[in-house]
């Protein structure tokens, strides 16, 4: 029997998703139709659209091996941090826009009012830190990628430490990983405490 190793880095820096996994037989590569959404900000239930109706949703067919001799044996995965707060530049010029609109446009439409009337309620000390759906974002795609990887993402790997996790120092990028960590950890109802390598 082959022995492999496990190993799942998450850094959690860039701007794109991308996952690569390596097979113990290499099939003929092809472009999966999500990578039109590597690269974007947008939430995971725009990319997926089940995940509305059930978040943990994991369409299995994307991540069958090409040849049933095929089988995982690690797997990268680069994931941005979860949805967040504007960062404290954003939020000043989001101020300095809501000003200019309150003092200087005119006319009846309601869209304008509605405007007016919204209360400016971003402060500085936000600085693009994680919100709640940002650490759920990243609770739920532990889950799923588990739940994809079973041979790769599971109990026993966590438990014996086999699992990397590996971040900027970025308050939002940590939080990122310790949601994810969190996620793995309710799912198999682990206790103990969260280790994240910082780069």
């Amino acid at each position: 029997m082959k022995t492999t190793y496990f190993l799942v880095n998450f850094l959690i820096t860039f701007s794109s998703v991308m996952v690569g996994l390596s097979f113990s037989k290499l099939a003929r590569p092809t472009i999966p139709a999500i990578a039109n959404y590597f690269g974007t900000k947008g939430r995971y239930e725009e990319v997926n659209t089940h995940l509305s109706d059930d978040i943990l949703f994991v369409n299995r067919s994307l991540v069958a091996p090409h040849s049933p001799d095929c089988r995982a044996i690690h797997m990268v995965s680069v994931i941005r941090h979860g949805t967040r707060y504007p960062t404290t530049e954003n939020v000043k010029k989001i101020a300095r826009l809501f000003d200019l609109v309150v003092s200087q446009a005119s006319g009846a439409a309601s869209w304008l009012n509605d405007i007016k009337t919204w209360k400016m309620w971003y402060t500085e000390d936000m600085d693009g830190r994680l919100v709640e759906k940002g650490r759920d974002d990243h609770r739920h795609l532990a889950m799923r990628l588990a739940q994809s990887f079973p041979t790769l993402i599971s109990e026993d790997h966590l438990r014996a430490n086999r699992i990397e996790f590996i971040t900027s120092s970025k308050h939002r990028c940590v939080d990122s990983v310790k949601a994810f960590q969190e996620g793995l950890h309710r799912l198999w109802n682990v206790q103990g405490r969260l280790k994240v390598s910082l780069t």
